[in-house]
């Protein structure tokens, strides 16, 4: 049994149990993990009994042949998927089941008007909980998007004159082109790079602002291959940090080993969060750190569990999440430090290998 069929047999046994006679599966992170389709455009038809459905175009017609097993059969439509689905879907019993994270409100009226007897059931996760749990073909395409994340870094720090004071923007051109070149696929998230006061911006998009002498440099960045993401981030300050910089971040990455320290299967992921914001509450910079501790990676770079103070999730041994705290300090800069860790039995194995040190360039 191929990993694709035992997952949509998995999905199969959830909706059943749940009542359900289908599932209409339209993200197409969600189409690849159970079909192995990469096309852009393609939803499935996962009936609880019988043989599953990808519902395309013309456009994909020979790359279904290439990439989906004979044991799903494809759905050629000329009028659009929804109308697709009606002709693969008629005559179906029991209500319909869809991820509610990707569908419109616009595509759910039109499905409703083309199916009018069917019940359609919104389901947040459906598919996205089964995808937390990676198996080892998708752990070892994690960890090779991380190798290329981590050699990119390594020969952007190579290859830049920093002495010329660079551009964000010229830097983060540089950092993309070192990812592609090193394997990624298309990249997962623009690369987040932030000089100086701006670095205190947790999701700045790269500008013309140069990085001088004295700033602190953060760069969030991270690769795809075959479908699967990285996601990291490290610090560095341009030339010999002054002592609050060191301080802040050594604060940070206390934070953060607080943080991977109690991940384990089993443990709560707002019980990891609030590792790392107690270790920051012990400095006072509790406030300064606004986002959550981290998030799932996988086929998307945001996936569950979420290692948020709002999630009521808990951590299951095949797991990937960032660890990612930070603080953000106005006006002055910012130091975030992020690694991507495997959730174990007994406890959790950082997948990156990059130095946490603060990197003076």
């Amino acid at each position: 049994m191929s990993a694709h069929e035992a997952r949509r047999l998995r999905l199969a046994a959830t909706a059943g149990a749940a009542g359900h006679g289908s599932v209409l599966v339209t993200a197409r992170s969600s189409v690849r993990y159970l079909s192995g389709f990469t096309g852009s455009a393609g939803v499935l038809w996962v009936p609880v009994e019988g043989a599953p459905t990808l519902v395309t175009d013309s456009r994909y017609e020979e790359q279904v042949r290439l990439e989906v097993e004979d044991s799903v059969p494809a759905h050629i439509t000329r009028g659009g998927w929804i109308r697709g689905v009606a002709d693969v879907a008629a005559g179906a019993r029991g209500p319909t089941s869809f991820e509610a994270e990707s569908l419109t409100v616009a595509e759910y009226e039109a499905l409703r008007e083309g199916l009018p007897g069917m019940a359609f059931v919104s389901c947040r996760d459906l598919v996205r909980e089964l995808r937390q749990v990676k198996d080892e073909e998708e752990l070892r395409a994690i960890e090779r998007a991380v190798a290329v994340a981590e050699s990119a870094f390594d020969r952007l720090l190579a290859a830049i004159d920093w002495s010329a004071a660079p551009s964000e923007r010229r830097v983060a051109t540089a950092l993309e082109a070192e990812l592609r070149r090193g394997g990624s696929g298309p990249l997962p998230f623009d690369p987040i790079v932030a000089a100086g006061e701006r670095s205190a911006l947790p999701h700045a998009t790269p500008s013309e602002r140069r990085i001088e002498a004295g700033d602190l440099l953060l760069l969030d960045f991270g690769a795809r291959v075959d479908g699967y993401c990285s996601d990291m981030t490290r610090t560095c300050v341009r030339g010999v940090p002054e002592p609050w910089q060191v301080t802040l971040h050594e604060r940070v990455l206390e934070a953060q080993a607080r943080a991977r320290e109690t991940i384990r299967a089993g443990a709560s992921c707002r019980a990891v969060d609030a590792a790392a914001r107690d270790a920051l509450a012990r400095h006072d910079l509790d406030d300064r750190f606004g986002h959550s501790t981290g998030h799932g990676i996988g086929l998307d770079v945001h996936e569950g569990p979420s290692l948020s103070a709002r999630s009521d999730e808990t951590l299951r041994a095949g797991n990937v999440v960032t660890v990612e705290p930070g603080v953000y300090l106005p006006g002055r800069g910012g130091v975030r430090i992020e690694d991507d860790v495997l959730v174990e039995a007994s406890g959790a194995r950082t997948l990156t290998r990059l130095p946490r040190a603060l990197v003076e360039l």
